[in-house]
């Protein structure tokens, strides 16, 4: 069954989070840091459309995508105090090279983001793309299409939604999730000659623009 992901199911998320992606930054700081990632999610101030796949009362993988210009960096600044916290008490964390590299990713992201002008009323504004921010199936219910329900349930929210685009960011190494991604006709979108994970899949190709760059959110 599929329903929209809501915050009393936040539990779950983390238990799907940390099976899916036993490696990750965020994993690696903890349940408590996963949980309030997702909440940011569904309390900041973005547009965000969630499913849930569940079998009886078991979530078995979900999706989260939407407009989330300020995914990382909002997090990173909403729970700095919890986030140093963390750290101090576990330090042996920056040692490990997968957690350094994702964090020094992130705090460049939250240095480095600044407020958008917005455009001149008599410009029409751009529409951004539909960002898929995170996908996760649980290790148990793999191989079952889930993943593909999922992405499908995203795909019809955007077109419910009149997004003409939209974006994922996959690791460059994952080749498992690639040939996932590629099989449902999403394509590697280059910027200037080089791919750097960021894939796209049209909904309405009414321009000319051949990239699309990934808005930077996406799984710590």
């Amino acid at each position: 069954m599929l329903r929209e992901v809501a915050a009393s199911d936040l539990d779950q998320v983390v238990q799907v989070h940390c099976a899916a992606f036993p490696r990750s930054a965020m994993t690696k700081l903890g349940k408590e840091a996963i949980k309030r990632y997702y909440l940011w999610q569904l309390i900041g101030p973005y547009e965000t459309y969630t499913t849930g796949a569940w079998a009886d009362s078991r979530l078995m993988g979900f999706c989260f995508g939407g407009i989330h210009p300020t995914a990382i960096s909002g997090f990173l600044a909403k729970n700095k105090g919890f986030l140093a916290w963390r750290l101090l008490t576990h330090p042996w964390l920056v040692a490990n090279p997968v957690f350094r590299d994702r964090l020094t990713q992130g705090l460049k992201i939250l240095t480095d983001h600044t407020p958008r002008r917005s455009p001149p009323q008599a410009a029409a504004p751009a529409k951004r793309p539909f960002d898929i921010l995170s996908i996760a199936v649980h290790p148990d219910a793999q191989g079952q299409g889930i993943g593909k329900l999922l992405l499908a349930r995203a795909e019809q929210q955007a077109a419910q939604n009149d997004f003409h685009v939209m974006t994922l960011f996959v690791n460059v190494d994952n080749e498992q999730a690639i040939h996932f991604y590629e099989r449902c006709s999403w394509q590697r979108s280059n910027h200037r000659g080089v791919w750097r994970g960021t894939m796209v899949k049209w909904l309405k190709r009414d321009d000319a623009q051949a990239t699309v760059e990934h808005s930077g959110s996406g799984v710590l």
